[in-house]
């Protein structure tokens, strides 16, 4: 009788594993209760070689629980954007490219050091180029290197001689393995800068405060690794190519 009970309950499908047990117990109006000891440990030992012989049961469970939980996590970040999209639309120090009034602002979080960052960086280019109503924010977010907090004070000090935008594609399209300060100062100089002044505004309170509020706006929304891109009410994990990019901001600009 267990055994007819047990293996019914091991013909549901993965995601009424645990409906099934529940069935197992109140099978034939009995409680957990009734089962001896000795009945009990047969069920355990049934189900335990099922799982055994039938591994790819746990793999498909573990799957469509994370899965379950990635889809609550993006609902959750979803959530967050919309009830402070002013805020992270309009972070304050951080810089903004492109059309200040544009229709739909994209917003990407990057790093220096991170070579998906890098590749990125000519479809974001190209954007700001060919879409005139298109709004980018960009978002220091640190994380590869002590060099990356080092050249994210940089590009925001390169702001008050109005050469972010020259430092930060400079900084991005290098690719001589991880930067270090003396590379960073001699890419500034190569693009112009007063290197003097660059070093005194790179140490001011102002842009340590920006990047650390930056940095917290990403921790907020789980950003763990770079590139992420927020359009709309989503955020987007990893480089997204740019069509991947373009579609998402013309499905925006569709269903409006």
């Amino acid at each position: 009788m267990i055994k007819l009970i047990v293996k019914k309950a091991l013909k549901l499908s993965t995601a009424m594993l645990v409906g099934g047990m529940m069935t197992l117990t109140n099978a034939g109006h009995a409680g957990a209760d009734e089962f001896t000891a000795a009945q009990k440990n047969e069920i355990v030992q049934i189900f335990q070689e099922f799982f055994l012989d039938n591994p790819e049961i746990i793999r498909e469970a573990l799957i469509a629980l994370e899965q379950k939980n990635e889809e609550k996590r993006a609902a959750e970040i979803r959530d967050i954007i919309v009830s402070q999209k002013k805020i992270i639309e309009n972070p304050k120090g951080l810089f903004v490219a492109g059309n200040p009034d544009g229709d739909v602002t994209l917003i990407e979080f990057f790093d220096y050091n991170d070579p998906n960052s890098k590749q990125s960086l000519p479809d974001i280019l190209y954007l700001l180029e060919n879409d005139p109503n298109l709004r980018v924010v960009l978002y220091e977010t640190p994380m590869h290197a002590q060099s990356s907090l080092t050249a994210a004070h940089a590009t925001l000090a390169a702001g008050k001689q109005e050469k972010y935008l020259t430092l930060h594609s400079a900084l991005l399209s290098y690719n001589g393995g991880l930067l270090d300060e003396n590379i960073i100062m001699d890419i500034a100089k190569q693009a112009g800068l007063d290197i003097d002044q660059l070093k005194k505004d790179m140490g001011s309170v102002e842009i340590e405060q920006i990047i650390e509020n930056s940095s917290n706006i990403a921790e907020i929304l789980g950003v763990q690794g770079t590139p992420a891109f927020i359009i709309g009410d989503n955020l987007y994990r990893g480089a997204m190519g740019l069509e991947n990019i373009r579609a998402k901001i013309n499905e925006i600009r569709i269903n409006r």
